[in-house]
């Protein structure tokens, strides 16, 4: 949780480091108390400029620090000044409580370091940050995250004694760790309103308009006043709205039974502290409200609000001597599986807890008091699992996407062109003799004009159509940013079970192995066709223990299910398996003792009660040795039999070789290359005095192999199509199963995820030497690159270009086809730890197609590769072994049917792949949506600038109502339509542009700038040589205030820009590929024709009251046509430009900016000198086929290089792979 970056932990007096590695922050934490002449100062600043430099100190919170703090040492601080990359994050107090000396503190990295003895201090320092709770620890001079507390007694393996917590010691962890209860403080509505209303959006709209009030626009300035009321009071009712929900969603108080001081009380979760002892299996507690270790007992829970897998997990009991307690990481995210399997996290529900025998004393005569499910509290509130969980939703990573960045610049770019028009208006409105006070005003309100208030908001806008729209499709989002971010996906990595193909599996037989001939009998589909075990006791095979073993026995047996309400509960896979067998699954005690453990038992169909077999002992599938095992006993307990399942690999590893058939290879290939899911099954007899006294290691050793158990698993019905769509759009599609590499392979082949012909080849990891290596290509060899149905070529370990292994062979056919790789986990995990330098490395990365055996933690690594080679990443998948890849992608899918589930920032409810090409279709279009009303805003404000402009050139403006037309009756309706347009129906191969700052989009605003404004000037140009045209001229003849708005030149200006803002809806309303045709945005058409219908009735013959209401004079009625004339004339160029010239010249215009800027910088001449004399267009041939040397290009080809080209393009044009 808390990692120190400093040598031997000595730092300095005044900062530390600290790294959040649950929320993958690292920080500074700066020590300071409060200056008072520092604090004077600022006060008076703030009053002095009327409450401005409050507002900036809000915006900028540095501001406050540097005005108002003074450093100080750790120990001393008032106040801890948090800051990361040299920003301000948060400024918390230290709270300084009471110590009475009873709490212990083990605060250290790892066990070997020494321990924090918080004893003998009497004052406890500590502060908060996004519920993050720190402790300063006077030993080391730092602050401690309280997360990575662990109890000294923990260390040595022991839980809290039998007496329970003292009540000074609940006090003292009290203080320290608060409630147990992961409570999220309300806002009120005072409060957001009071942050909401800082916020700068709507500070410029309060100053916009006092500006506007102050030039008499009344009606505008209520209008907009209004609406910006309203959009506070949604954000405010929206805001509550999901703090309620999540609120609800965290916090959870119940009834517990706890044992503190040698009594066994009934008290509230809330006062729960770490090292309490708790019962389980008290009625009543149906959910668990803290992460807890099960020290007796075992449980059933269902984890699906932490990580969205249905499936209920089993929970057992410590044993001495595991060392569970002593293994437990504090500071980790999350427990090792080891360790996992005996924690019940704080969220999950509690399906069924089962009692056993109990060291804790009781509370009356009654023995039943001895029988408990006892757990020890680890972890509360926000330190939790699940607090953690909602800490994510809290505080959401920040999406570094360039589209946000490029928006913020061009407002700020917007913003300098009108400080542009403020200097040159003022100067000439100065020259006209207007007043200073009226010369302040306009020059203000131009401001307004040139930055319009909507423009921030307009980025937006599109995503919650977006996010509306799959919410409709069973697509819900909890961080709408990532919609946008969903557009340029580049790459999908898939889970296969559950999320390609169904979850459910079917049997389709077991294929016994022969104890004749040491070879496969035929693929039996029926319990009833199976060897019987009597017919083995005479075969050869008895010395190694067959003759008490039986396949049936261990597909009845060899399981972890258990039994609620009757029902079999656990792993599908193995509830299949059970009813393949047809044996009867019970529960039974092992004594007569009602409260002792129930006993998982097997009974044969149609068979007498001495045929049944009692699961002793089980230990659980475990992801890093995958396999599973049981011991199982007769009832009269005189035979005992483990039974082991699991990967075929790691099974004959551990097989007794005489068991394994001889074509146990070509078998398992046989099944896996056809897309089946094979389970090796062995066994090995145990001896009865020692059977419950192995540990699995030694019960997992010298098995019997008894055969394969073959599993069918079908590909779901839109797997297929959807992953040709996605290859069609250039999507790349990637496979990272568990399962074996051949049936990965075969599965990929089938739902076309690895085109037809391309040829497949699977690592195989061969045991490395012990040693270093000098040279970095040695390590590659270790791994061999095999074809995936046995032909006789391979790849090179060190280039993995294909070669044949054949000699003789002159055939070059299977050497030119397309081939791609399957990875392992263990060749993937080798590569990155030995060869992660060497050019195979990323060569493997972009050759992949199937990542098989892979563990969840390997999962995550892939994407995160993928997304260091510059791929948007996005990973879609249905279970807990997905949840950090999930996480780690930029755009995480879960199908998981649990709604609670947060591990993801899309979960779909559509339980197939479909939802991925509906996503990636959304986000396109919602950027799309985004820049096409950025571009607009952005050219209205550049069309209202200029008319302003030309209008104060006379010391004129528009009119009240004219700016209410225009604004809010003209452009937010366009605007609003603009951001319904739903996505096209198809994906194409080119992906939409993320920057604003491209040169496409940098062009079309340029020259739609050019046009529009240029088009303006003409008409001005041409109404001013009219002979029948009257400038603006004071009423008053000395007084140029008193000159009127109303007049030719703002009557034809209005009516000309009113038409442009239409007409550029339309210019804007681009369709495919992204988006629909306009023609299907019905609203949008409607808008449109009203417009223009109003706008030509305006024109052509205005009625008294519009006149009056617009404040517009007649004009010649031929004239009237050349307006409308120039204002056809503007939309066809627009449009034509926006289509057809602007996409066109926008490259060379980019290539002549960057020449220009090169031979400013004096780059020119290194530049021409290093590209020869091949001059702007002549390309010279390779100097070498070596696919590393890279290609020398002309200086025009240069010049429209990109700098910053992602890693992941430069390598698939190297080795010829498609993008």
């Amino acid at each position: 949780m808390l990692a120190i970056q400093s040598k031997d932990w000595q730092l300095q007096d005044t900062q530390q480091t600290a790294s959040l590695e649950k929320d993958g922050v690292e920080v500074e934490l700066h020590g300071c108390v409060v200056s008072r002449r520092g604090l004077f100062g600022y006060w008076t600043l703030v009053v002095c400029t009327a409450g401005l430099a409050y507002v900036a100190s809000v915006w900028y919170p540095g501001i406050y620090a540097r005005l108002v703090m003074r450093p100080a040492q750790l120990a001393l601080a008032s106040h801890i000044h948090i800051q990361q990359n040299d920003k301000q994050l948060a400024l918390e107090r230290v709270i300084v409580s009471a110590s009475d000396g009873s709490f212990e503190s083990g605060f250290s990295e790892s066990k070997e370091r020494a321990h924090c003895n918080l004893t003998n201090k009497t004052e406890l320092r500590a502060f908060s940050f996004r519920h993050h709770c720190f402790v300063f620890c006077p030993s080391f001079n730092a602050f401690f995250a309280v997360s990575q507390w662990k109890d000294a007694a923990w260390t040595r393996g022991t839980a809290t004694r039998a007496s329970g917590l003292s009540n000074n010691v609940v006090a003292q962890r009290m203080r320290v760790f608060g409630k147990c209860n992961i409570d999220i403080q309300e806002k009120s509505y005072l409060q957001l309103l009071w942050e909401e209303a800082l916020n700068p959006l709507y500070v410029f709209q309060v100053a916009s308009i006092v500006i506007w009030c102050v030039e008499e626009y009344y009606y505008y300035s209520a209008a907009i006043f209004v609406i910006s009321l309203a959009s506070i009071g949604s954000t405010l009712v929206s805001t509550k709205h999901t703090a309620r929900r999540v609120r609800a969603m965290a916090n959870y108080v119940c009834a517990v039974r706890v044992l503190r001081s040698n009594v066994w009380s009934d008290m509230e979760s809330s006062e729960l502290v770490p090292g309490d002892v708790i019962d389980l299996a008290e009625p009543g507690l149906d959910v668990v409200p803290c992460d807890m270790v099960l020290l007796e007992g075992n449980c059933i829970v269902d984890e699906s609000m932490l990580t969205g897998e249905s499936v209920p997990e089993s929970k057992v009991s410590v044993v001495s001597g595991d060392h569970v307690l002593e293994s437990i990481d504090m500071a980790a995210h999350t427990f090792d599986p080891a360790v996992s399997r005996h924690i019940v996290f704080a969220g999950t529900r509690i399906i069924r807890a089962r009692k056993a025998r109990s060291s804790y004393p009781g509370s009356s005569s009654n023995s039943a008091k001895f029988f408990r499910a006892t757990a020890m509290v680890l972890r509360t509130g926000f330190c939790t699992t699940k607090g953690t969980l909602v800490r994510s939703i809290l505080f959401p990573h920040a999406t570094k996407f360039r589209f946000y960045h490029d928006a913020m610049r061009f407002v700020w770019c917007l913003a300098g062109i009108a400080c542009i028009g403020f200097i040159v208006n003022t100067i000439n409105l100065h020259r006209l003799g207007v007043s200073a006070g009226e010369i302040a005003i306009k020059a203000l309100d131009l401001i307004t004009v040139a930055v319009p208030p909507a423009l921030p908001a307009s980025m937006s806008i599109g995503m919650v159509f977006a996010a509306r729209r799959l919410r409709k499709a069973g697509i819900f989002c909890i961080s709408p940013s990532r919609i946008n971010v969903a557009s340029k996906v580049a790459a999908v990595v898939f889970d296969k079970t559950g999320t390609l193909t169904d979850q459910g599996m079917d049997v389709l037989g077991v294929q016994v192995a022969s104890r004749t001939h040491r070879e496969f009998d035929e693929l039996q589909t029926e319990v009833c066709g199976l060897e019987d075990p009597a017919t083995m006791q005479d075969t050869e095979d008895a010395k190694v223990g067959v003759r008490v073993l039986s396949v049936d026995v261990a597909l009845a047996t060899c399981h972890s299910l258990s039994i609620v309400d009757g029902a079999l509960v656990g792993d599908p896979l193995e509830i299949k398996m059970v009813e393949f067998s047809g044996w009867h699954i019970d529960e039974r005690n092992a004594t007569s003792d009602p409260h002792e453990s129930a006993l998982i038992t097997a009974c044969p169909p149609q068979s007498s009660r001495q045929d049944t077999h009692i699961i002793a002992r089980c230990f659980e599938f475990a992801p890093e040795l995958r396999r599973s095992s049981v011991v199982t006993s007769d009832l009269n307990g005189r035979q005992h039999a483990a039974y082991v399942k699991g990967a075929p690999e790691v099974i004959r590893d551990l097989c007794h070789p005489e068991s394994v058939p001889k074509n146990y290879d070509a078998v398992l290939n046989t099944h896996t290359q056809g897309g089946y899911r094979v389970i090796s099954l062995a066994g090995r007899v145990l001896d009865v005095d020692t059977a419950q006294l192995l540990n699995r290691t030694s019960v997992e050793y010298d098995l019997v192999f008894l055969g394969f158990l073959i599993f069918e698993n079908r590909l779901k019905p839109a797997t297929a199509s959807v992953l040709c769509e996605l290859r069609d759009a250039r999507i790349r599609t990637i496979m990272c199963t568990g399962d074996n590499p051949l049936t990965a392979v075969s599965v990929a082949q089938e739902c076309s995820l690895i085109a037809p012909g391309t040829t497949v080849f699977v690592s195989h990891l061969r045991q490395p030497a012990p040693c270093l290596h000098e040279n970095m290509f040695v390590p590659l060899a270790c791994v061999e690159w095999k074809e995936s149905t046995g032909q006789s070529i391979e790849l090179d370990p060190v280039t993995l270009i294909p070669r044949s292994t054949d000699p003789h062979s002159t055939c070059k056919t299977e050497l030119d086809r397309p081939y791609c790789l399957a990875i392992t986990g263990p060749a993937f995990a080798y590569f990155e730890q030995h060869a992660r330098d060497t050019p195979a490395w990323k060569h493997m990365l972009m050759r992949g197609a199937v990542f098989a055996r892979m563990s969840p933690e390997q999962k995550a690594a892939l994407v995160d590769q993928l997304q260091q080679l510059g791929y948007i990443s996005g990973f879609c998948g249905d279970g807990a072994n997905d949840c950090a890849a999930l996480k780690t992608a930029d755009i995480g899918v879960s199908l998981s049917e649990a709604e609670a589930s947060v591990a993801a920032p899309f979960t779909s409810h559509v339980n197939d792949i479909s939802c991925i090409v509906q996503l990636v279709r959304e986000g396109r279009c919602s950027i799309a949506t985004s820049i096409a009303c950025f571009k607009y805003l952005g050219i209205y404000s550049i069309i209202q600038f200029t008319t302003c402009c030309i209008l104060y050139s006379y010391d004129v403006n528009l009119t009240n109502g004219q700016f209410l037309f225009v604004d809010l009756f003209a452009v937010l309706p366009i605007t609003v339509c603009l951001d319904r347009f739903e996505p096209f129906s198809q994906l194409v191969p080119r992906r939409p542009t993320a920057s604003l700052a491209s040169k496409r989009i940098i062009t079309s605003l340029l020259g739609h700038t050019v046009l529009t404004a240029g088009f303006q000037l003409s008409v001005f140009a041409m109404t001013a040589s009219q002979s029948w045209y009257h400038a603006p001229e004071p009423a008053t003849p000395g007084d140029p205030d008193s000159t009127p708005e109303k007049g030719d030149l703002n009557t034809i200006l209005f009516v000309f820009s009113a038409f442009q803002y239409v007409f550029m809806g339309v210019v804007f309303a681009i369709g495919p590929p992204y988006r629909q045709r306009a023609i299907r945005n019905y609203a949008f058409l409607l808008v449109v024709a009203s417009l223009l219908a109003f706008e030509l009735g305006v024109l052509l013959g205005p009625l008294p009251g519009l006149r009056s209401l617009f404040a517009l004079v007649k004009v010649q009625v031929g004239w009237r046509f050349v307006v409308f004339g120039m204002a056809v004339a503007n939309f066809v160029m627009c449009y034509f430009g926006e289509r057809v010239v602007f996409p066109r010249v926008a490259a060379p215009a980019a290539k002549m900016c960057r020449l220009v800027r090169l031979v400013f910088t004096g780059r020119f001449t290194e530049i021409a000198h290093r590209n020869g004399t091949r001059g702007l267009v002549g390309m010279t041939d390779l100097e070498s086929e070596l696919p590393d040397v890279r290609i020398k290009p002309s200086l025009w080809t240069y010049l429209g290089l990109r700098p910053g080209r992602k890693e992941y393009k430069t390598l698939a044009h190297m080795h010829g792979l498609s993008i």
